[in-house]
């Protein structure tokens, strides 16, 4: 009997598990069956509505719909009240038609009579400014405006940037002179127009502007942002025309010309009107190029610092010195108080750097087989160690540059690290490139310092900026 009532209770448990499959089964069932469902519409409400307006569908299986038209004209779902209940929002350029709804599953449904859309007359109740600038924004405050489709300044058309019923906030085009400003609008018999002012001036400013790069480099877009950049009509970057690839008024992309050598070069943008801005001195890097620090973006806890062998060590972003010539006004400070050979900030590169090719620097071909590491560093004339893993933390794989050969006086120097065969043997990254810095022994003169900036690998030194070849000054680290 036992035995049997073992048996019955298994059975009885099984028997509620593929009950439970089943009813799994049959709702995911029912679920699919519902989108695959064709919806209906069996009425709207109201039966005329002016452009702007809200309308209520009502019919089955709306709530699935994902596209919503007045005739050919796409409305906006507003809301999914419920599955027999839909609302959408009548465009500004719509006309009267059937409504037609249509499902994530492609599934349509067409209403049966028409919806009557309106027309409201918009007004102008407060007089345009005399004049503005191109690219600048005008107010319009009147009545019934979200009927409004368009607005032109002497024929050039302006960008409506907002519109509700009593205000158009409005972006002024490039159209120089004395113009009237049109409003364009839908009615029942087409479209119809309203001279909201005339002799208008629109006024030619001249570009300013907010940033050039800090390094410009072959692979890499110039980006120049700055107010009325798209009044830029040409350029040049050492006398050699450059194209443009797009502009707006806050932004002007271009390549620098391939022609163009490295080195420090100026820019040269001429804008309409007759006039030219010029940026002097930008350092330029024609060659394969990639950033792994840059401390106006990184922050300082990329080096983490080892407390229990340096309870009194301050790291911060910018210390004691000016920061070095270029790329930005950041750098990474690092103050170290206790004599040791330990390390007291460690940096993994190959975790902590935004770049995605630091496990790529060795690949065969890549940087014509002589990567490079550059970077700017400043030991405040004190000794130190700076040491370099790669491919592994071994000591068979790391290089120190240490005690006088790592003194840079009070000057920021750039230096130069060739990494083919730096690691002898290494072939590849390995997933390791590893910063480590310490005073350098038990006995070291302390306070040491290491500040430290643009950490970048490219395929050559570049002397063009004063960097120095320093990979015969580091040693197998002991």
């Amino acid at each position: 009997m036992k035995n049997l009532y073992k048996i019955l209770t298994v059975l009885s448990v099984m028997a509620v598990v593929l009950i439970a499959c089943d009813a799994d089964v049959e709702i995911d069932q029912t679920v699919a069956e519902i989108k695959a469902e064709q919806p209906t519409i069996t009425g709207f409400s109201p039966g005329t509505a002016a452009v702007n307006a809200l309308v209520d569908i009502d019919g089955t299986f709306l709530n699935f719909a994902t596209e919503a038209y007045i005739g050919d004209v796409e409305a906006t779902i507003t809301s999914r009240i419920t599955g027999q209940r839909l609302q959408i929002q009548v465009p500004n350029n719509a006309v009267s038609g059937v409504i037609k709804v249509v499902t994530e599953q492609g599934k349509e449904a067409v209403s049966a009579q028409s919806l009557t859309v309106t027309y409201p007359v918009p007004t102008v109740t407060t007089a345009l400014p005399a004049t503005a600038d191109v690219n600048s924004i005008i107010n319009i405050i009147g009545t019934d405006l979200v009927g409004v489709t368009g607005i032109t300044f002497g024929g050039t058309a302006g960008t409506i940037e907002f519109q509700e019923e009593q205000a158009l906030v409005v972006r002024v085009p490039n159209n120089v002179g004395f113009v009237d400003v049109v409003l364009t609008y839908l009615t029942a018999s087409g479209e119809a127009s309203l001279v909201a002012a005339t002799n208008f001036e629109v006024i030619l400013p001249q570009p300013t502007i907010g940033g050039f790069p800090a390094v410009l480099t072959r692979d890499n877009e110039v980006i120049v942002t700055g107010q009325d950049m798209n009044l830029i009509t040409d350029g040049d970057v050492e006398g050699t025309p450059i194209t443009i690839n797009s502009q707006s008024p806050t932004e002007i992309r271009f390549d620098v010309p391939a022609s163009v050598v490295t080195g420090y070069v100026d820019v040269n943008l001429n804008f309409q009107g007759g006039g030219t801005i010029t940026e002097s001195g930008l350092p330029y890097v024609n060659g394969q190029f990639e950033q792994l620090y840059e401390f106006d973006s990184d922050p300082s806890s990329v080096f983490v610092i080892d407390f229990s062998k340096d309870p009194n060590a301050v790291a911060s972003i910018n210390g004691n010195v000016s920061p070095p010539p270029f790329p930005g006004n950041d750098y990474y400070a690092l103050q170290m108080n206790t004599s040791t050979s330990s390390t007291v900030a460690r940096a993994k590169v190959h975790q902590t750097s935004t770049s995605p090719t630091v496990n790529n620097i060795l690949d065969s071909g890549n940087y014509g087989d002589n990567p490079v590491l550059h970077f700017w560093m400043n030991t405040e004339n004190t000794d130190m160690a700076f040491k370099i893993y790669m491919g592994g933390t071994s000591s068979s794989n790391r290089r120190s540059l240490q005690g006088s050969n790592a003194n840079t006086g009070g000057n920021w120097k750039l230096h130069a690290v060739r990494l083919n065969g730096f690691i002898p043997g290494q072939t590849s990254v390995n997933n390791v490139l590893e910063l480590r810095i310490t005073p350098g022994s038990s006995s070291a003169t302390v306070p040491a310092y290491f500040n430290f900036d643009w950490f970048i690998v490219t395929d050559r030194v570049l002397t063009e900026f004063g960097a120095v070849d320093v990979t015969d000054d580091f040693n197998p680290a002991g």
